[in-house]
């Protein structure tokens, strides 16, 4: 019967496999009739635990998916209540409960899951005893923290309807207990993932006791390239999250490098059926689309590129980390880890599955209600200046601006002809104003300057006028002295210049 089996399954497969000599087919038959305990004999007695350890990170990635929704959910909830307050005849278009599984990470009518986090969840529960005692202990411990993470996340938008329900929202306290709600659930995103990095970090030394045959672990150049293009890309996305992207440079360059051995790597040169089979090529293909699209969209990032108008009062971390690039990395999008998990599933070749990242929420507050009218830098720490920003090499000023305040006021302007320059200015990275057009008349702003590292302004041209190249003159106080300084610009280079706490 299962000699029949293989049978079929070669006239069915034929077409896929032409590679295949009558060699290769004589060995695939002759596998088929080796009895299945002698295969089984194969496997080392660890196999069975790899399955149980993988149940951890199924629930962590279901976890991540359904937090996706939630953060969905409250990021517009936040722009409405927003425009409400800023705009009174505007009416709050609350999102529907009703229309929602009254628990997202249970998912009773499988709308959004394979597998609900509540479901791995019961069912790590349930395979008590697979694993070591003090690694269970561990494991359990974290899962735990993050189940009722996500059960306080997922009670959240049900406190804020009760809110909007009930509350005088036309009252500046009320708003207060909806806005501290929210920043509930900022709290709770950042709690899920370090209870997540605790989870991965005793995942993996448990894994590293395991031991497995050399049969069991194949394909292993397969296996190091994604391996490699998994821990590059996660770098790039935790500076992100972290908003610790100094060498952000040296980051995508080594996410390049993994590109390139991961595109040498011909899976078509593998005498293997499996390697070469349609699934595991499209898998394999779409690890390299998406995984190069992240490397483009993080070199936007780097050289400050626009962000779209919605986002700017997010900042340039959010948007390219929750929006531009985290798509390419997890499951929704079709990510890499989605492909990489589906490819060493299909293999089944006993590694730990990938995990995926976490969104992390931030509450933006309506003009009304901002408590300080500066502009601070989304970056808290800048440790150099500028290269390249807009694709454009960027040059230092040979002289700084001496401060003798955090808090400076500038005017900008065009201090000779008028000749219709229109420019973009950037305060440690974040753009203060966007293809603006330079006149006699001052653009007034006020720069809270970070305490650590170095603050900067930059000028980059976008049009220069009549008569290039592009110049603005910047003023400000120090030491109750008026300070000029000019900055030029052109199509070629940007100019870029320090601010100094003196």
């Amino acid at each position: 019967m299962r000699f029949i089996l293989f049978i079929s399954l070669i006239g069915k497969n034929a077409l896929n496999y032409p590679r295949m000599s009558l060699k290769n087919i004589f060995v695939f038959l002759l596998f088929a009739a080796i009895p299945l305990k002698a295969v089984k004999a194969q496997s080392s007695p660890d196999t069975e635990k790899i399955k149980a350890i993988n149940n951890y990170i199924n629930f962590s990635n279901e976890s991540t998916h359904g937090l996706l929704i939630v953060h969905r959910l409250l990021e517009n909830f936040n722009k409405n209540i927003n425009k409400f307050v800023d705009l009174p005849d505007q009416q709050i278009n609350f999102y529907s409960n009703k229309d929602l599984p009254k628990d997202i990470f249970e998912d009773e009518e499988n709308w959004f899951y394979d597998t609900s986090p509540n479901e791995w969840y019961a069912k790590i529960l349930a395979e008590k005893g697979k694993l070591p005692s003090v690694t269970e202990s561990k494991l359990n411990g974290s899962v735990s923290d993050m189940k009722k993470i996500i059960t306080t996340i997922n009670n959240i938008r049900f406190d804020l309807d009760e809110q909007i329900r009930t509350l005088d929202l036309t009252k500046r306290e009320n708003l207060s207990l909806v806005y501290d709600k929210l920043e509930e659930g900022v709290k709770l995103y950042k709690e899920f993932y370090t209870k997540q990095r605790i989870l991965e970090t005793d995942v993996e030394a448990y894994y590293k006791t395991l031991k497995f045959t050399a049969d069991e672990m194949q394909f292993p150049e397969v296996l190091v390239a994604m391996q490699n293009v998994y821990s590059s890309f996660r770098t790039g996305l935790n500076a992100l999250y972290f908003k610790d992207d100094d060498n952000f440079g040296e980051l995508i360059r080594n996410q390049e490098d993994a590109l390139a051995k991961l595109n040498n790597v011909k899976l078509a040169d593998y005498n293997s059926t499996r390697l070469i089979n349609s699934k595991v090529q499209t898998y394999w293909g779409n690890i390299r689309k998406q995984f190069s699209e992240a490397i483009i969209a993080q070199k936007a990032f780097a050289e400050s590129e626009n962000i779209p108008d919605e986002f700017k009062l997010y900042d340039k971390y959010y948007y390219y980390y929750n929006i531009s690039v985290i798509n390419k990395f997890n499951r929704y999008g079709n990510g890499i880890v989605f492909e990489m998990n589906r490819i060493t599933d299909y293999l089944t070749i006993p590694v730990l599955r990938k995990f995926e990242m976490p969104h992390y929420f931030k509450v933006i507050y309506p003009k009304l209600l901002e408590k300080t009218e500066f502009l601070a830098a989304s970056d808290p720490v800048v440790k150099a200046l500028p290269k390249v920003v807009r694709g454009r090499n960027v040059v230092t000023a040979t002289r700084t601006i001496k401060v003798d305040s955090f808090i400076v006021d500038f005017k900008m302007y065009d201090h000779k002809i008028i000749d219709k320059d229109i420019v973009s200015l950037s305060f440690n990275g974040d753009w203060i104003v966007e293809k603006f057009e330079i006149s006699a008349k001052p653009y007034d702003f006020t720069l809270k300057l970070n305490d650590e590292g170095k603050n900067f302004l930059l000028l980059h041209a976008d049009d220069m006028g009549r008569q290039p190249p592009a110049t603005i003159a910047l003023s400000y106080k120090y030491k109750g002295k008026k300070e000029l300084i000019i900055l030029n610009s052109d199509t070629v280079k940007s100019e870029v210049i320090e601010i100094v706490v003196d």
